[in-house]
């Protein structure tokens, strides 16, 4: 009896896949100015080509956190906001990873993302001051050759 418990034990307590590390850049656009953090240069070009009125883009918050396969976690972004994500599905044969992300204003998206490629999201939401709130996430399983923190840089 005892021979048969212990592979299931083995099982349940020791998980075959490892968590996957979820980072969120969260970003602040504004029509009031046209500083640009150097960081989100390319990430201004692509949200300016749907909204040329956005010409300011700054970062006001960066957390990572480290999520297991099948479970969420809820990121704290301004203004009380926030966004869920859940790793639906380890790395597969195309090396993308599978999450559910619940933006603020929106329904939720699932997608397979790249490793070391940020998923850009402009929300509907609006600080007082008018700024609207973009979301960059990503999610790593792999640890070699690591690129920084922004890679839509090129």
């Amino acid at each position: 009896m005892a021979g048969a418990i212990a592979p299931l034990l083995f099982l349940i307590l020791c998980p075959t896949e490892d968590p996957v590390r979820v980072t969120v850049v969260v970003v602040l656009a504004t029509d009031a100015n046209t500083d640009v953090d150097p960081k989100l240069a390319a990430l201004a070009a692509q949200v300016q080509k749907r909204d040329k009125k956005l010409t300011g883009f700054r970062i006001v918050a960066t957390e990572a956190k480290s999520i297991p396969v099948g479970d969420s976690h809820t990121f704290e972004l301004v203004d009380k906001e926030e966004l869920k994500v859940t790793v639906t599905r380890q790395k597969d044969a195309n090396g993308r990873i599978s999450l559910t992300i619940k933006p603020p204003g929106l329904e939720n998206v699932t997608y397979g993302c790249a490793c070391d490629k940020f998923f850009p999201v402009v929300t509907p939401h609006r600080t007082k001051a008018g700024e609207v709130l973009i979301l960059a996430v990503m999610a790593k399983p792999c640890t070699a050759g690591k690129k920084g923190w922004f890679p839509w840089q090129g």
